[in-house]
């Protein structure tokens, strides 16, 4: 009785946010659906040198065998024998990837049978509860949820509250012991800081020649009040350790000005200007908004020559590579926009058609302390000369043409 109760006063509030959408006061709370990207899709690049690409990423760490397909984009299924499903993607704010990954569930849609509704909650915590109780009364078939890692807690309190199938991206949905809480496309972190370094302990002589290495310093941009991107930072400064040992890094937080360009062109521009003994710099960066801002503050202050930046993700630089980029800023550890989408997909679909639930699916990336797994993707180094093929394999590998 209590359950039917709440969900009448939720079920209130709801029609009291309809009610409310044409009001100009600037207090409508209904969840606002995110506009489409403005500019049109950037034409395929080419490689920039004759130097064979490395192996393109898989779409997992491993090829799932026996009972364990389901939830896989191998799973035997005919997904146009049964009604179209109707999923919404919810994210917490408005960026380039939200587009991205909006794009390619229309696009996975077309072949599995689905539609895709994006609804934000622009930035804001609280409201980003409030709505998903309103997103999950208006009965979806299933939910992908996008949010900062403190609100898991809560939102899979909502989540158990409706009998709505729902995957999250990008962050650990875990609790305050690291139990895992709902079914989550997540990458390594840790390793992912760790590979960049690498990367660049392993090119810079095509760049540099061989010059002594106890010239290089380390300067690592991180966003330090998002816990995941942060490990990122760890796993840099720990590579940094094991290959220069005590040689010195600078660690630059942007989450004191926010998440944009402009907080990565400010920290790297005060960085370099206030360590002008510095001969050459390896630059990693934990997000691509700051590290963009990043590159073109080393272009500012002229010293392209002398730095190499890495960063994270491929929303950002397959885009400015299509434009003709070649500058500083030469590679990312990169899970496209499209590998964290289909993935959670198909354990999304194989939960709406009842093939799994929330403590079956993925048993592989199963934890014995969680409630849900945590799906680990595998990735590797994206470059100008490998990431037009990188991306399209991903793409042929969910039956989309790039």
């Amino acid at each position: 009785m209590k359950k039917i109760v709440a969900m009448l006063l939720v079920l209130a509030v709801a029609l009291a946010l309809v009610a409310c959408a044409g009001d100009d006061g600037g207090n409508n709370t209904n969840p606002t659906p995110t506009p489409p990207p403005t500019t049109p899709a950037p034409t395929p690049g080419t490689a920039a040198d004759g130097n064979t690409p490395p192996d393109l990423p898989p779409v997992g760490e491993h090829v799932p065998e026996g009972d364990n397909t389901i939830g896989f984009v191998t799973d035997n299924v005919d997904h146009w024998d049964r009604p179209s499903y109707h999923i919404v993607y919810y994210n917490f704010e408005i960026t380039a990837l939200t587009a991205q990954i909006t794009d390619a569930y229309t696009r996975l849609g077309e072949v599995y049978n689905f539609t895709v509704e994006q609804l934000t909650a622009n930035g804001d915590p609280d409201l980003y509860i409030t709505n998903l109780h309103t997103i999950l009364l208006r009965g979806p078939d299933g939910v992908v949820v996008d949010m900062r890692q403190e609100l898991a807690p809560r939102v899979a309190q909502v989540l158990s509250e409706y009998d709505v199938p729902a995957v999250c991206l990008f962050n650990k949905t875990t609790d305050a012991n690291d139990v895992n809480l709902i079914p989550t496309v997540i990458m390594d972190q840790f390793y992912n800081g760790g590979r960049q370094l690498e990367f660049l302990d392993s090119i810079y002589t095509q760049y540099w020649g061989n010059i002594d290495k106890s010239e290089i310093r380390l300067l690592i941009l991180d966003w330090s009040t998002n816990m995941d991107i942060n490990m990122r930072a760890q796993g840099a400064e720990a590579k940094w350790k094991e290959l220069y040992g005590n040689q010195e890094f600078i660690y630059g937080d942007t989450a004191p000005i926010g998440l944009s360009s402009e907080a990565g062109y400010d920290v790297v521009n005060s960085i370099l200007a206030a360590n002008p003994d510095v001969q050459y710099w390896f630059i990693v960066g934990t997000l691509e908004d700051i590290v963009l801002g990043g590159s073109r503050a080393v272009e500012a202050l002229g010293k392209e020559d002398t730095v190499l930046m890495t960063g994270s993700g491929a929303s950002i630089l397959p885009g400015e590579w299509d434009a003709g980029y070649d500058g500083v800023w030469i590679a990312n550890y990169a899970i496209p926009p499209f590998l964290y989408a289909g993935t959670g997909l198909f354990g999304l679909l194989a939960m709406i058609d009842g093939r799994a639930d929330t403590g079956t699916l993925w048993p592989d990336y199963f934890l014995s302390q969680d409630k849900a797994a945590r799906f680990m993707l595998g990735a590797d180094m994206m470059t100008r000369a490998n990431y037009v093929e990188y991306i399209a394999n991903i793409l042929r590998s969910f039956g989309v043409e790039p």
